[in-house]
């Protein structure tokens, strides 16, 4: 027994003394980095919501266990694992104030002297603190500092001589809330604006005394500390800003043809990075960048339009400004319009063009007959409804505006299934019945999707009587009624139903059994 006693001591003190090395070693790395990390800048965001979990080994100095000065105890009986989280709020890139929880297992927290049984002792604790943290960088590795005030407790084993020698008994435990001081150092490794990962190490130190370990002043310190080193990563909650196009700065006088100019776009400062710049000169020309050099070879008074976008479109902003161009003017004429489908139907996208001579044009204005209008020398639109309708297409350049027109004729769109569908589902009945069934109601559900997606096809309600049922000519036309009335109520115009009463069905039914002539059934027609 002592020989093992020995060992696990042995063990204890090899793994403390790897504990102390690993935050030696960390000490070692702060001093290190800290000066070349000084010199390399990176954005690591601000004014922002962070979150920060983090996971780790746990430590424990109190009245149980006086480490690193002597060992009186059993190390741990399980992994001392630690977890947490933090949220809070970045007010730089180096400052920042946030609300952390931890909650860990302390393995040696209630082992108060040596042979102390701690199975059925609690040795988990949970705590809150308020951190303020400094980076003493904004480099890519950032060596911090942080301390605060926490509060904390958990179930707790009082400690006593019969509890600590095992009595039946004899131990006793207390749920109390202590309080204190937090404190402790980290490096944060950037990867990106809004993710870190950081390595930390920490202490917490409570009172009153016993509330940690449940055991007053042994002679240690008036505080237990709870400690723990860990990993986790910073999360940046940074929302997004949407680009802003604050103003372009545009040549101020007329210039000749054929003479570069300097054309200068400013974006809001804050705007989420990448932002991206496309130039339109109005002469059918564009360029990449926020200042772009161009070549106007033809006159006129053009719209020279900054489009910058961000967030891979989520956000766009436009401002343009006009330039005039001097050269001799020719009148526009407009010698061609033409549409990409002279047929469209109610869902294609139909993209106008058109050919254009004389001084370059300065705008484009489309009025696509539905009320609904574009500009650009090519336009996009899709009809809402089917019809006739006149495309009107006005140019504008130095010399006034010219206009053009042309005729288009919209269908309505009409999926797939309605032109490839040749029978849709019978509703059958119970005898001498025209009453709807459940059965019938789903069977007619399916067609009724049909009739909704399909506006063009029609339906002929054939209604049958089987032989030996009464007045098979009225029951016939009953049920026909009865489903021409159910599409009618679910939405389908009774303008495309025909009903017919057929009477007493004869011959060989569409499906096996007798039973199956009370029916209506449900032929499309085009």
């Amino acid at each position: 027994m002592d020989i093992t006693r020995s060992r696990q001591a042995d063990q204890e003190v090899n793994f403390m003394k790897l504990c102390y090395k690993a935050t030696a070693l960390l000490l070692l790395s702060f001093a290190m980095l800290w000066p070349a990390t000084a010199q390399a800048q990176s954005e690591r965001g601000e004014k922002t919501i962070y979150f920060r979990p983090h996971v780790g080994q746990s430590y424990y100095f109190g009245d149980s266990e006086k480490s690193p000065f002597n060992f009186n105890g059993e190390l741990f009986d399980e992994f001392p694992w630690n977890a947490g989280a933090e949220i809070g709020w970045k007010f730089s890139p180096t400052y920042s104030l946030g609300l952390a929880f931890r909650y860990g297992n302390y393995s040696n927290i209630t082992v108060f002297q040596p042979g102390t049984v701690v199975d059925d002792h609690s040795n988990t604790r949970w705590g809150v603190s308020l951190l303020g943290r400094k980076l003493l960088t904004s480099g890519k590795i950032a060596p911090y500092l942080y301390g605060g005030l926490n509060v904390g407790g958990g179930e707790t084993t009082v400690f006593s001589v019969g509890c600590a020698n095992n009595v039946a008994g004899a131990c006793t435990t207390q749920s109390e809330i202590g309080y204190g001081l937090s404190a402790g150092f980290g490096l944060d490794f950037f990867i990106s604006e809004r993710t870190s990962f950081f390595l930390q190490t920490g202490v917490d130190a409570m009172t009153p005394d016993d509330v940690a370990d449940g055991r007053d002043n042994n002679g240690f310190t008036s505080f237990d500390f709870l400690g723990a080193n860990t990993l986790g990563l910073n999360i940046n909650l940074k929302g997004f800003v949407p680009v802003e196009v604050t103003d372009v700065i545009c040549p101020a006088d007329a210039f000749d043809a054929g003479t570069p100019m300097t054309f200068t776009g400013n974006i809001n400062e804050n705007a989420t990075q990448p932002v991206e710049y496309m130039w339109h000169f109005g002469d059918g020309t564009s360029a990449e960048g926020p200042t772009v050099t161009h070549t106007f070879n033809r006159a006129g008074s053009y719209t020279v339009g900054l489009t910058a976008t961000n967030g891979a479109g989520k956000g766009r902003s436009v401002k343009e400004c006009n330039v005039t161009v001097l050269d001799p003017c020719v009148p526009a004429q407009i010698t061609a319009m033409r549409a990409s489908n002279m047929s469209p139907d109610t869902q294609t996208e139909v993209h106008f063009t058109a050919s254009v001579s004389g001084s370059e044009a300065t705008e484009y204005r489309w009025n696509f007959g539905d009320g609904n209008t574009g500009t650009g020398a090519m336009a996009m639109h899709t009809y809402d409804r089917a019809g006739t309708y006149t495309v009107t297409l006005e140019v504008e350049n130095c010399a006034g505006v010219v206009r053009r027109t042309m005729t288009i004729t919209v269908v309505p769109f009409e999926a797939a299934i309605c032109r490839e569908i040749t029978e849709m589902n019978s509703a059958f009945f119970a005898q001498n019945s025209s009453v709807l069934t459940d059965e019938a109601r789903a069977a007619l559900q399916e067609n009724l999707q049909i009739l909704l997606e399909c506006p063009n096809l029609n339906v002929r309600l054939e209604g049958w009587a089987a032989p030996g049922e009464r007045r098979p000519s009225e029951l016939s036309e009953d049920r026909a009624r009865a489903v021409e009335q159910f599409y009618v109520d679910n939405g389908v115009a009774a303008s495309r139903i025909v009903t017919q009463a057929m009477g007493r069905a004869s011959g060989t039914s569409k499906k096996e059994g007798a039973n199956q002539y009370r029916r209506v059934d449900t032929i499309p027609v085009r």
